[in-house]
């Protein structure tokens, strides 16, 4: 009877690992910076004081979890990490953190905003700079309230109404090699959740 119960626990830990795995690996996700991936001095814009990082991050949802990918040539450019009160002013003297490698990929660890701005001071002035709002954790099923979205560069007013989020289907996204598998999977994860359910229902009447 006792190597019974130790088989039938053995199975209920089984399941619940492939539970797990499903409900893990189809939600994160990495974003190219920009939507290109690209990290320079935007092209000329019709409103100069607007980053055009800022624009596409706006419409964009970012989670607990996810990664923005920044590419640049070593060496003549670099990825800073940064306070408010730094962004604004361009201050490239005091970063939290400094990436050069040429092939960053920032991993978003808390919800709130992040500060990106070149390592060169006079891109970060013509614009080569990026606000994130990052949410909460995106749910297995790849569902979350809407978010709110990246403060622009005093392109609305304060009284402004809030700007719709888009579909989900709009977020335009680069994963790793890894992802790309979670990636295409991800349409599946409800329907495998459920199987999995399923089988752990079907598992459980049988054991018992």
């Amino acid at each position: 009877m006792a190597h019974g119960r130790v088989q039938r626990m053995q199975c209920w830990v089984v399941v619940a690992c492939v539970v797990a795995s499903v409900s893990t690996t189809a939600s994160a996700f990495v974003f190219k910076a920009g939507g290109t991936g690209e990290w320079r001095v935007p092209d000329q814009q019709a409103n100069a004081n607007v980053s055009a990082y800022n624009q596409w991050a706006e419409h964009t949802r970012f989670r607990v979890g996810d990664a923005i990918a920044f590419s640049y040539q070593p060496g003549n450019d670099s990825v800073l990490l940064v306070d408010k009160s730094s962004y604004d002013a361009c201050n490239t003297n005091t970063p939290i953190d400094t990436f050069a490698d040429g092939n960053t990929v920032f991993t978003f660890t808390r919800s709130g905003p992040y500060y990106f701005i070149s390592g060169n001071k006079d891109n970060c002035n013509r614009n080569e700079k990026l606000i994130v709002v990052v949410m909460g954790e995106r749910a297995a099923n790849g569902t979350a309230p809407a978010p709110a979205l990246a403060p622009s560069a005093g392109t609305t007013s304060p009284n402004s109404p809030p700007s719709p989020p888009p579909p989900p289907s709009g977020i335009e996204i680069s994963p790793t090699p890894e992802q790309s598998i979670n990636a295409a999977a991800r349409p599946r994860a409800a329907g495998i959740a459920g199987a999995a359910g399923l089988a752990i229902g079907t598992l459980f009447y049988a054991l018992v």
